[in-house]
């Protein structure tokens, strides 16, 4: 009985445990990230941060100037940030999971490391570098009254928690189908240039006709790019968003990814 009384305890502190050694694992595969992909020499580290913010500054600029088509306070420049750093989440972690363990073949002779590690501490490490230019960006338009402040900040985390899910979940497909097929791989890129338009990043639901509307909102990054707007903006409104479909979506994907990725973890050789 006493031993029946013990497990739980026991248990609970098996998995702290193993949460503190996970989280080590995926520290330490984000800093190797960090250093491999962009060393220590000029600003080394600094171009996670730069290489977005230079890209979305581009997009704003490009908006500063454009007539406001949009209803209320919904802003040109904020609303072309908020869509386009938010799909560079996207297309960045989709993108670059193809040949991800490929690349980092020589990780697996240390059994504590697993496939799905490399994914999350690449997804992680975009999320980050994007979120940080999208902060720096968005902070200097709301202090120049270019944007306004958000007007539900919680609802819009919300809304980018789902866009890093829904990417995240994504990229474990990408990386299942493209290991040892590289001819998918190849297909990767253009597909996810094709979804910018198609994701609803610039422009919102209620302006389009219904028959138009009713397609876009079968993209399940369209719903979630209406909960951003609808966190930031006080005039966007919340009657397009079918948030069991979009939860759906993005729990098929996910689980579909973690299947994909069981399967490539057992054909795995080492070089």
């Amino acid at each position: 009985m006493a031993s029946v009384i013990g497990d739980p305890p026991r248990t609970a502190s098996m998995l702290r445990q193993g949460f503190r050694v996970q989280r080590r694992v995926i520290g330490a595969l984000i800093m190797r990230d960090l250093h491999t992909r962009y060393g220590r020499q000029n600003i080394g580290y600094l171009w996670l941060i730069l290489e977005p913010l230079l890209l979305a500054s581009a997009i704003g600029l490009l908006h500063s100037r454009s007539p406001n088509h949009f209803s209320g306070d919904i802003k040109p420049v904020p609303m072309a940030l908020i869509g386009y750093c938010n799909f560079m989440t996207f297309r960045s972690m989709v993108s670059r999971s193809d040949g991800a363990l490929e690349s980092s073949l020589s990780l697996f002779y240390h059994r504590i490391i697993k496939p799905i590690d490399i994914l999350v501490s690449r997804s992680l490490l975009e999320q980050a570098g994007t979120f940080t230019a999208f902060a720096i960006l968005m902070g200097l338009a709301v202090a120049t009254g270019i944007a306004n402040p958000p007007e539900r900040p919680l609802i819009y985390l919300v809304g980018v928690a789902l866009m890093f899910l829904q990417s995240f979940a994504l990229s474990l497909i990408v990386c299942g189908l493209t290991h040892e097929r590289p001819a998918i791989g190849r297909l990767i890129h253009p597909m996810v240039y094709i979804m910018m338009p198609l994701s609803g990043a610039f422009f919102v639901m209620n302006a389009l006709p219904g028959g138009l509307r009713d397609f876009f909102l079968k993209i399940p990054l369209a719903h979630i790019y209406e909960i951003m707007r609808y966190g930031w903006f006080k005039s966007a409104r919340s009657e397009y968003i079918d948030g069991l479909y979009l939860g759906g979506w993005i729990l098929g994907t996910l689980l579909i990814g973690l299947l994909l990725i069981s399967t490539v973890r057992q054909r795995i050789h080492m070089p």
